[in-house]
């Protein structure tokens, strides 16, 4: 009877124990809340060869989607930008403030998918920045005859993630310091029916863009330069 009674006692304890450390460890602070990060402000007009094109309309999402990523990010910027030999760049950015389970960001993939797009070429590799790399995701969206490779990335805190077990661990360590993540989503695309030729114009794109920020702007962009 004294056994049980005191195996009753060590399971009260144990549940007690689990409820408080679930609170402790459980992620209170947003690391957005000492960041300012204003795209409209941080994403420049004009870099390299390359100036805002004013007369493209992008193409909006689908009402279901826009509501989609409402929920998840907290702003979102689309630029078309053009350059001297008339070569456009469409480049959209959002930006998640708090990047927990109950928001995590869409692959491009699928998102493009949901708005009638057929999705091939899907390959994961890397852009250069000095002796560090990041992760990208490359595919093809073609929807009659439209034809549109796309280069994109997102960013967890001060980390480019991949795949959802690397956004599960960056999440984890945030998590154990009491911090939520912010995230980002960077598309870069343009039509183009030559996959290879675009994709090397839009890393050139991206090298300008970089180049063109402030430095301080640019480590959130690109993750501290993953890895």
């Amino acid at each position: 009877m004294k056994a049980r009674y005191g195996m009753i006692i060590v399971a009260c304890i144990a549940m007690v124990s689990a409820a408080v450390a679930a609170q402790v460890l459980k992620p209170s602070h947003k690391i957005s809340q000492s960041r300012k990060i204003e795209l409209e402000a941080m994403i420049p007009h004009n870099f390299g060869d390359w100036r805002i094109d004013s007369s493209v309309r992008l193409v909006a999402p689908a009402p279901d989607v826009q509501a989609n990523l409402n929920k998840i990010y907290d702003q979102i910027l689309s630029r078309a930008y053009i350059n001297s030999r008339g070569e456009r760049m469409m480049l959209s950015i959002a930006y998640g403030g708090a990047q927990d389970d109950t928001l995590k960001a869409h692959r491009q993939e699928v998102c493009y998918s949901a708005q009638g797009f057929s999705i091939s070429g899907l390959v994961h590799t890397s852009l250069a920045f000095g002796q560090s790399t990041i992760p990208v995701t490359r595919m093809m969206a073609v929807q009659g005859e439209r034809s549109e490779p796309v280069t994109y990335w997102f960013t967890m805190g001060d980390q480019v993630v991949l795949s959802r077990p690397e956004r599960l661990i960056v999440q984890l360590k945030y998590g154990l310091s009491g911090e939520i993540p912010d995230g980002m989503l960077v598309r870069i695309s343009n039509l183009s029916t030559e996959p290879q030729r675009a994709f090397h114009s839009q890393e050139e794109f991206v090298h300008d863009l970089i180049g063109g920020m402030r430095a301080e702007d640019a480590v959130h962009l690109l993750g501290g330069l993953g890895g």
